[in-house]
This record gives C-alpha cells, structure tokens and sequence, in this order.
C-alpha cells in the first residue's frame, strides 16, 4: 500500500514540475518562443529515446524476470545493442534535426549529453521496476525530470536571474546525470566490480531480442510519431512561437492521458490478463475498466475546459486565448486516444499483437499525409484536426477488430 502511495507521489509531482514549468515558461518569458524551444527539445528527446531503446527493454525485463542470476550479462549485451543504434541513429538524426534549424545548433553538445542521459536513465528506471524497486526508480525520476524545475523557480524568483533557457536545459542536463550516476551506484553497489570483466557482445542473444522487440517497437514509434511529428511541421511552416502555444496545449491533454493510465488502466490490465480465461468474469472486469476509464476521462476534460482558459489568461498573451479552439479539439482528440485504450487491451489480451501493428503503421500514414495537408493551411488548429481524426480512425479500427475477433 505503502509503496503504491509513494509511487504515485513521486510520479505526480514529477508532472506538476513539468507543467508549471511550461506555465512559468509561457508567462514570464518575452514572448512564447522560449516554450517552443524548449517543445521541441522535449519532443525531439522523446522520439530519439524511442528510436535508440527500439523497445529493447520488453524482451530483457523477461529474460530478467526469467533468471535474475545472469543480470549484468543480460544489461551489458543490451548495452551494446545501444551502443550500435547510437552509431547509426544519432548522426542520422542530428542532420535532419539541427540541419533544418528545428533546433539551433548552439543546443548540439548539450542535447547530445542531454539524449544520453535521459535514454540511459529511462533504462534504469525499467529496470528498477522490472526488479520491484520502483520506489527508488520514480525517486530518481523526479530527481531526472522534476527537481531541477524548482531550482530554475528559484533563480527566477528569489535570486531575479532573467529567464534563460539554455541555463535550464542544462540544470535539467545536469539533474539527470547526477539521477543516472545514483541509479548505477545503487544497483553496481552489491556486486563485485573486479568480478565484471570484458566479454564479447552475445550478438545471436541480441538478435533474438530485436526480433522480439520490434514488433512493440512498430506500435510505440507509431504513436509517438502521432503525438509528435506535428511539431516539427509546425515549426516547418511556422516558427517556435506557434510551436510553444501548440507545447502548452499538449502539456494539459497529455497530463489527462498519464492521469488515466496511472488511476484506471495500470490497475485494470493484470486484472484483464488474469480473468480471460473466465469469459464471464473478463466481461465484467473489461466493463467496469470502460465505465471508470470515460468517466474519470470526461470529468478531467471537462475540468479543464473550464480552468484552460483562465490558466491562458492568466500567461497574459493573447495567442493562447486566440488559438483556443486548437485545444478545445485537441481534448477531443485525447478522450479518442483514451476510449481507444479500451479496444486497445482487449486485443493485447487476445494476443492480437499483429492487428494492433497494422492498426498503429496505417494510423501513422493517415497523420503525417493530414499534417501535411492541413497544417500549411490551418496552423496549429490543423495539427489539431489531424490529431482528432487520426485518433478517431484509431478507436474506430480497434473497435471493429475488439468485437469481431476471439
């Protein structure tokens, strides 16, 4: 009980950080460019840790799971496959992303050591999860993506520094080093380190674990392209600006969405797993998921439908309040995402692994062709529309196949 209370402590406050941040960001700085940098590191990061983990970690937290015995083997060959993809994905990336000024090269060195950290440092926290020591791991968390927050309040309001955002993107640089180098510590801290010695990669193991992974790996990129791709357009066609009011959005639906899962959906899918052999009993489990999963959905939308407005007011620029129907859309956009969890799970539980990758590589094709189409025209109120109707092609998809598949 105990550790389920801190767990969601530490994960909550971790969110609140992020999302006064950006409140902080979007009131106090000139004007809303400074939140669109800061956009479009966060989502530029987010991407590559997907790219670089390849999901990597789904394969080894079973073969962990499996026999703990051999623990730093099965870490150091996962290393290594990192190792590799960072050779073959970080220059790659680096010259779309600084090469199209998404992001200024002066942020190059620091976003690099930024990526590194917060890939290794979300590699460790699944690990300290999978080894049932998520206290430690959503402490640390906190420590990698909250605390610095704080400071940076700190040295705006008591010690009057002007807003620097490349001061902040290194206190969070720093602040997740200093979480990864305490996770290592920790978890190196009971074994023999003269014990470890060079070995070579076991690449037929690694091989097996990408063709393992890369099928959640199709779903998970798939997402995140949907949740993200519309800002690079943004910035594309537009500027940062329009890119830091799209941010400010995101920050809300996106707390919806985490809410949800950590309330409802975490809780509800062991139980859905467990009950499907008894039809009977998975139907009222899946039905009782359903109600709370909508309602508790709809109650947080409707909340902040009605506290945006005056948080955007409150930010004391117009843009946020001129551009509002783009959030009121994009909150339909996210009760589609949410709805569509329920059909979601329904077929992970029927082991319908492969329509839910079909679904997910179609879903992409469909919102990268509408950003495209819509956003040079519409702006952020097109990335929104796309984000709305791909979501509603998602939900509509998985609810076909959930009903007509065993």
């Amino acid at each position: 009980m105990k550790t389920g209370i801190y767990n969601i402590f530490f994960r909550g406050t971790t969110l609140l950080s992020k999302f006064l941040f950006v409140i902080f960001l979007g009131k106090y700085s000139v004007d809303e460019s400074n939140l669109g940098i800061f956009g479009m590191i966060t989502t530029a990061i987010g991407l590559l840790i997907y790219v670089i983990g390849f999901d990597f970690y789904v394969f080894n937290t079973r073969e962990i799971l499996k026999a703990k015995i051999s623990l730093i083997e099965k870490i150091r060959n996962q290393l290594f496959f990192h190792a590799l993809a960072y050779l073959i994905v970080v220059p790659i990336s680096f010259v779309f992303i600084f090469g199209f000024d998404f992001i200024s090269i002066k942020f190059l060195w620091i976003f690099l050591v930024l990526l590194i950290s917060e890939h290794l440092g979300q590699e460790l926290y699944r690990l300290f999860t999978t080894l049932e020591r998520s206290v430690i791991a959503n402490v640390m968390s906190f420590l990698r993506s909250g605390l610095w927050v704080w400071y940076a309040f700190f040295d705006y309001f008591i010690l009057g520094n002007p807003v620097n955002i490349e001061k902040y993107i290194l206190l969070w640089a720093i602040s997740s080093w200093l979480s990864f180098f305490i996770l290592t510590f920790i978890l190196l801290k009971p074994i023999n380190l003269q014990s470890i010695k060079y070995i070579k990669p076991d690449w037929r193991w690694i091989g097996l674990g990408v063709r393992t992974s890369g099928v959640f790996f199709i779903g998970s990129l798939s997402f995140q392209i949907i949740q993200f791709s519309d800002r690079f357009m943004i910035d594309y066609f537009y500027d940062k600006k329009l890119v830091g009011i799209y941010t400010a959005y995101a920050q809300f639906t996106n707390a919806i969405d985490v809410f949800t899962f950590s309330a409802v959906t975490m809780i509800a899918f062991p139980k859905l797993i467990k009950a499907y052999s008894d039809p009977e009993k998975y139907k009222s489990i899946k039905y009782q998921f359903s109600k709370h999963l909508i309602l508790l959905s709809i109650v947080l939308i409707l909340i902040v439908i009605i506290t945006g407005p005056f948080i955007f007011k409150i930010l004391e620029k117009n843009s946020f309040l001129n551009e509002i129907n783009s959030f009121y859309v994009l909150l339909g956009g996210t009760f589609l995402l949410i709805v569509s969890n329920i059909y979601h799970y329904d077929l992970y539980v029927k082991r319908k692994d492969s329509i839910i990758t079909i679904t997910a590589l179609i879903a992409v094709l469909v919102n990268v062709f509408l950003n495209i189409v819509l956003i040079p025209k519409y702006g952020i109120f097109g990335a929104s529309l796309a984000t709305f109707i791909t979501f509603f092609f998602i939900v509509a998809l998985k609810f076909y196949y959930s009903k007509n598949t065993q």
